[in-house]
């Protein structure tokens, strides 16, 4: 790349004046069109219902005329070549000739020009340089020249690319053999870099130029060396269909082509035109909307004057049972009224129903709709092969490589149901089973240990997960075993793919043995998509194998996305009625109803084009614009609505949160509508019809949507738990219906890695900095107020390393509690003056409550501080006559503000269950098994929350500190628990009734759906 694209590029300018003056004058564009019409035989046709049946005619005529001249069998066709526009029309043009031949025949080759001219020999053709290699070549020549940012350059490489191609077009007619592509290209190079052009335009020509210097015809050109071949040997008539005008449907190099093909053999086009006849009413509206599309030498009345001539013309809309426009107020109803539209087509016996996507995620979410009902579609488009679950598979082994082995993408990576899909298992588990079980192990190893990033991490932390007893039985040997292989896999992939600069193909060969040793090939080249991936790298290996530039990771990464981007797969084994297709492949078809998808200015509308070659660049370079491309959707459009008896446009009223305006075309022809018939076209979106029990789908027409009711399913009572603990017991007062869904239905948020530290792990932090502290000094008499301090401090300290080691910004929340250190210990001070004193922490309590039906019900929990008032204690208590009494506190420790808890007492549940739960607990012993828990039958003198948050540190308690007055509170609550539970094993019903407080925070709210109530 380096001698022949540089030299050829440092010199694009010398001599170009000369060169251009030796060379012969380029014909005109209308030059070149006429000599086509003079040498090529051109028919229009109306287009509508009967346009292939009129083709078919007319090419019987001009074959019957052809066989009296020279003679042959009358039915015998089979010398002659149809060439349509796509496969889809050329189908369609032969049931029409078929039919209307009327007789058994053998009949025309039917085929698209470019795939016919490809898959004819040709002999003597020059070894083309692929697409792939060129792309390489361009991206090496920017690099070279340190033109353009890098992480911008393989985007400004296909930009170059895409352009290259319609330059080579745009100035090489059918040369004759390699010199004469030469030559054409040269003057093509001289005559544009003699023109003043702007730097983009400057760049774009002397890189086509330097490309070409190479000596091996890209694509574009290898075409026009391929049709002048097949053109000097034209050995059979040939009729052509296309769905435009000759100027607008060909190239300049395929008109050529024809010409010479004609200069041998018989050659007519047939093409669609409206206006070839007198305008049928449809085509008259459709004039009066888009005046655009009509001669420019014809004068433009204003919408309203074009209004009232057509109404006086056609006194009745010839649009209002042709075309329905419908607006959604969002992408979910857009896909629920285009589905309603289906199936009211299909209950009206319509049969060929097309789907024009214009926006693609709508289009997919009525694809998923519909193929819920068990009506598939047939999808032309075909699906990018960036969407698809095997290229999403490689790109997490990506991502894993580029993020050091960050915990979501190496989860995604193992959970993807191509990795590893041979596990070994014990003999009474399945291997698919052994693999998810392992996986699950894995993630729950990850999550429980916050491990963000790193394999020496994630194995550290299931080494950690392995070490719990409780974890281990439950996992078993086997599955440890088998998730530890899971990491051991992905760290020889990650080695494979490890940051080395290589050539694309040696990249590619990295890949591969890394999907090996992920056992993820085999399973890939199950899959149809998988095997598309497989195969467009081993294509692209074999392309760029003698391509020796490397590439960084991140480069190669960046070409390979790109790459899964423009590669598509299809699933070609679907026969539908109901075919998804793009707009400009519906023109001229036979469909008995179309429904366009996206009919707003933003999706209905040519690409937008390049980023960086603009259509000042464009312009420059006399290439198409973006005007002319409007005015070939625009072109569609007017066919399809003169094609198709039914045409419904839908789109979104509203994206985020503001007005979506239609697309001018369909705006205009709404207006002028209504001004000409006081009719705007808009009509309501059809209601889904509603299936009956037995699956068939009630009878007709228009239905409401069932009213939505809020969610409030009753259990089973088997279904109810046995065991709660205190916070799914405040659950289930806060909201019964999360309560089902938590504990009947056993859903919830798992853990999540912890990868910043937010205030609940600050608050855990500090519970695990008093319960160290008091653990070792349970009474501040023995410190001195600096020796407690630093003691407490020491602590903080070592407790919070950890978390600061892992994410710096745990530095900070170590801070903030530092600056209640003294606060804190001057309440504990006061505290121990009261006469209380510390006993333990994290004290597990639990009580076995007897239902109405006679089951048991087990309450558990767990306090964070149990403080034990001294007996004979002299000091200044706040119990009155109880303060020489035996008896226990129980606490909460909260990283909230005093009046933010005092807010919230009135409804909590918290401290008067643990009160509760003290006052009848069953013998229990600590976690690590010590000793009993204390306070033998102590009574409850009081339940608090310290609050942490505040410049002073204080108790807030329940029930004001009154003994009495809490023992009432924790009777009453038992008596709720005891009745809420035995009603919900007779079956009362768990609405979602939760404040709006609850609701705010609730991971429930996608499965109750309250807010759309």
């Amino acid at each position: 790349m380096t001698g022949p694209v540089s030299s050829a590029a440092d010199s694009a300018g010398a001599g170009a004046g000369a060169r251009a003056c030796a060379l012969p004058a380029v014909a005109t564009n209308t030059e070149k069109l006429a000599t086509f019409a003079a040498a090529v035989a051109t028919r229009a046709l109306p287009p509508g219902d009967g346009f292939f049946d009129a083709v078919a005619q007319a090419m019987l005529a001009r074959i019957a005329s052809v066989r009296d001249d020279c003679g042959g069998s009358d039915d015998d066709f089979s010398a002659w070549l149809v060439l349509a526009p796509s496969l889809p029309i050329a189908s369609e043009l032969r049931q029409s000739f078929v039919r209307l031949a009327g007789r058994p025949v053998l009949l025309p080759h039917f085929d698209v020009l470019r795939r016919w001219a490809e898959a004819e020999p040709v002999a003597d053709l020059p070894a083309a340089m692929t697409d792939s290699e060129r792309l390489a070549l361009l991206y090496d020549a920017l690099r070279q020249r340190n033109w353009f940012d890098e992480g911008a350059r393989w985007t400004i490489a296909g930009e170059l690319a895409e352009l290259f191609d319609e330059l080579t077009a745009a100035a090489v007619v059918l040369p004759d053999d390699d010199a004469a592509l030469a030559e054409q290209l040269a003057r093509a190079y001289d005559t544009r870099l003699s023109t003043p052009l702007a730097f983009e335009a400057r760049l774009v020509v002397e890189l086509w130029r330097a490309l070409s210097a190479i000596g091996r015809p890209d694509g574009a050109a290898l075409q026009q060396l391929r049709l002048a071949r097949l053109a000097a040997t034209a050995a059979r008539p040939m009729l052509v269909v296309l769905d435009a005008a000759p100027d607008e449907a060909l190239s300049a190099a395929e008109r050529e082509f024809l010409v010479r093909w004609a200069a041998r053999q018989t050659v007519a086009v047939f093409y669609p035109q409206p206006r070839c006849h007198a305008a049928t009413p449809v085509q008259a509206a459709l004039d009066a909307a888009w005046p655009e599309v009509l001669a420019a030498h014809e004068a433009t009345p204003p919408l309203i004057e074009r209004a009232r001539s057509l109404a006086a013309t056609h006194p009745l809309s010839p649009l209002a049972e042709r075309l329905a426009l419908v607006s959604a107020s969002g992408r979910e109803a857009e896909a629920e009224a285009a589905v309603a539209r289906v199936f009211a087509w299909l209950g009206e016996g319509r049969r060929r129903i097309a789907l024009i996507s214009q926006d693609r995620l709508t289009a997919r979410r009525v694809r998923a709709l519909l193929e819920r009902d068990e009506v598939l579609v047939a999808d032309e488009t075909g699906w990018k092969l960036s969407t698809s679950r095997a290229a999403a598979c490689v790109d997490a082994l990506l991502k894993t490589v580029a993020g050091g082995a960050y915990h979501r993408d190496l989860l995604d990576l193992v959970k993807s149901p191509y990795v590893v899909g041979g596990m070994a298992s014990s003999p009474e588990m399945a291997a698919s089973d052994a693999r998810e079980t392992a996986i699950f192990v894995l993630e729950a190893a990850v999550r429980a240990a916050s491990a963000v990033r790193g394999l020496p991490r994630m194995r550290h932390a299931l080494r950690q997960f392995a070490a719990s007893s409780a974890r281990m039985e439950q996992a078993g040997a086997a599955t440890l075993a088998g998730a530890a292989s899971l990491l051991d896999r992905v760290d020889a992939a990650l080695t494979l793919l490890a940051d080395r600069p290589a050539p694309l193909a040696r990249w590619i060969e990295r890949l591969e043995k890394a999907l090996d040793a992920l056992g993820a090939r085999a399973a890939l080249r199950s899959d149809a998509a998988g095997a598309a991936v497989l195969d467009l790298l081993a294509l692209r290996h074999a392309e760029l194998i003698e391509h020796r530039a490397t590439f960084s990771f991140a480069s190669w990464r960046e070409w390979l996305s790109r790459e899964f981007e423009s590669g598509s797969f299809r699933d070609a084994s679907v026969a539908s009625p109901v075919v998804l297709t793009p707009l400009n492949a519906v023109a001229l078809r036979r469909f008995d109803a179309a429904l366009l998808l996206g009919g707003d200015a933003r999706q209905l509308a040519p690409a937008a084009g390049g980023a960086f070659f603009n259509q000042s660049v464009r312009r420059e370079l006399g290439l198409r614009t973006h005007d002319d491309a409007r005015r070939e959707m625009r072109r569609d459009l007017e066919l399809l609505l003169v094609s198709v008896p039914r045409v419904v446009v839908v789109w979104q009223s509203e994206t985020d949160g503001e007005a979506n305006l239609p697309a001018p075309e369909i705006d205009v022809l709404s207006a002028l509508h209504q001004l000409a018939w006081a009719d705007d076209l808009r009509r309501a979106p059809l209601a889904r019809a509603v299936r009956s029990l037995s699956g068939g789908d009630i009878p007709s027409g228009k239905f409401s949507p069932p009213v939505a009711h809020r969610a409030a399913p009753s259990a089973p009572a088997a279904a109810i738990p046995g065991r709660i603990t205190v916070s799914g017991y405040a659950t289930l007062l806060a909201c019964p219906y999360r309560f089902f869904a938590r504990s009947v239905l056993g859903l919830g948020a798992v853990d999540e890695v912890a990868e910043t530290v937010d205030k609940s792990d600050y608050g855990a932090l500090v519970h695990r900095v008093l319960e160290r502290f008091h653990a070792q000094h349970a009474s501040l008499e023995s410190l001195s107020p600096e020796a407690a301090r630093e003691a407490l401090r020491r602590d903080t300290e070592q407790v919070f390393a950890p978390a600061i080691e892992e994410n710096a910004l745990a530095l900070g929340w170590r801070l903030r509690w530092e600056k209640r250190l003294d606060a804190y210990l001057a309440w504990q001070g006061q505290r121990e003056a009261e006469g209380w004193r510390w006993q333990q922490a994290e004290t597990p309590v639990k009580r076995v409550f007897t239902l109405e039906d006679g089951t048991a019900l087990e309450v558990a929990g767990r306090i964070d501080r149990v403080d034990r008032l001294v007996e004979g204690d002299a000091g200044s208590g706040t119990h009155g006559s109880t303060r020489n009494e035996a008896g226990v506190s129980l606490l909460d420790y909260k990283t909230r503000t005093a009046k933010a808890i005092r807010d919230g007492l009135a409804d909590d549940v918290q401290l008067p269950a643990y009160a509760l739960l003290w006052a009848g607990r069953e013998p229990s012993r600590r976690d690590d098994g010590a000793a009993e828990l204390p306070g033998g039958d102590a009574r409850v003198l009081e339940a608090a929350y310290i609050a942490l948050d505040d410049e002073t540190v204080g108790a807030v308690a329940a029930a004001e500190r009154d003994a009495e007055a809490l023992a009432d509170l924790a009777r009453a609550h038992a008596q709720r628990l005891v009745h809420a539970f035995s009603a919900l094993r007779a079956g009362a019903p768990l609405p979602a009734h939760g404040a709006d407080s609850a609701c705010r925070w609730c991971e429930m709210a996608g499965l109750c759906r309250r807010e759309h109530v």
